[in-house]
């Protein structure tokens, strides 16, 4: 039993690693693969996903040098040399 658990959490993962480093072009076939076999409870689901472009625009992480700078009180330190 712990075998057949095991085995189950080790698949799980492969399979969403596979999702996840999957170009977006198999991931589209796929989903319209499986739009014909999975119940209508979760077809929406993967039309959404389907429909999902994945742009790689900003996702508001603030990371971006292209963010407008907060306004700061504080000034930076110069150093000068003698």
């Amino acid at each position: 039993m712990q075998n057949f658990i095991t085995y189950a959490i080790v698949t799980t993962a492969l399979l969403y690693a596979a999702w996840l480093f999957m170009p977006a072009a198999a991931r589209r076939w796929l989903i319209a693969c499986l739009l014909n076999v999975v119940p209508a409870s979760q077809r929406a689901r993967l039309e959404r996903l389907q429909n999902d472009t994945g742009d790689v625009g900003c996702s508001s992480c603030k990371g971006c040098e292209t963010d407008p700078k907060p306004n700061s009180i504080a000034k930076p330190i110069r150093l000068h040399r003698r």
